[in-house]
């Protein structure tokens, strides 16, 4: 526990600093996070690791972060070489191909609007991460001290209903005390309602679809980077759906 407190407090000072002065700081722990990201989940996998497929997940990752303005021929390019592989290479199976273009867009996407939302507001940058952060804290201590009814024991024993409830309740409520205090960074308060009614649920299917993929895999955590922790995706399975749906938010009614 105390080299999670250590990890987890470390990783904190890194984000804030990285949120708050955006540029060379962001860009580069961004990167950091896709090209190691892309590495965490091929190795994952059974068969022997996959070089050429580490490196097109890598470079398609990272091509949706810096040229963004392209992404929807990128991914369809990516799918097209996926395809590709599984068709040539029969060591590849379908399923296999499918979760990597899968965690290739969920990635890449992720890391984008991160720097996006970084550019336009960094304190709106900050209520996307407090969002998932929270809603993780809370769903933990209410099920500790109240769970009783298992969420979806297929994919994660420990969850529960109540703690799933209760990581909603203060997700969203300390989401939007925090856009309230920077006057709902001038998008207005209907628009910081919904999202924060909705973020903290997607935030929770994340952790779940997360952990989905390692059950699938056999593995217990993506990788041994972060002490106490696991791996790069292992700390941000819950925040790469909650960035994404605020994205998709801000696309549609921002």
């Amino acid at each position: 526990m105390k080299q999670r407190v250590i990890s987890g407090a470390f990783i904190a000072v890194i984000t804030v600093i990285a949120a708050y002065f955006g540029g060379f700081i962001l860009s580069g722990i961004l990167s950091f996070i896709g090209i190691w990201g892309s590495y965490e989940f091929i190795r994952i996998r059974k068969e022997k690791f996959n070089y050429l497929l580490y490196l097109i997940m890598a470079v398609t990752v990272m091509c949706i972060y810096l040229f963004h303005r392209y992404s929807e021929a990128i991914v369809l390019l990516e799918l097209i070489v996926l395809m590709s592989i599984a068709v040539f290479d029969e060591k590849e199976t379908l399923d296999d191909i499918a979760v990597t273009f899968l965690m290739s867009v969920l990635i890449g996407y992720a890391i984008y609007f991160m720097s996006a939302f970084q550019k336009e507001n960094k304190w709106m940058f900050g209520y996307v991460l407090i969002i998932s952060y929270l809603t993780d804290v809370f769903a933990f201590f209410v099920g500790i001290k109240f769970g009783k009814h298992k969420l979806n024991p297929r994919v994660s024993p420990k969850k529960t209903i109540e703690g799933s409830l209760g990581g909603w309740f203060f997700g969203f409520l300390t989401s939007f005390i925090w856009a309230a205090i920077f006057s709902f960074f001038g998008k207005g308060m209907t628009f910081f309602a919904i999202s924060s009614l909705c973020l903290p649920l997607v935030s929770e299917v994340g952790d779940l679809a997360f952990s989905l993929i390692k059950r699938h895999y056999g593995v217990k955590d993506f990788s041994n980077l972060i002490p106490g922790h696991g791996g790069i995706l292992d700390r941000l399975d819950s925040h790469i759906f909650c960035i994404i749906m605020f994205g998709i938010l801000l696309i549609l009614l921002g």
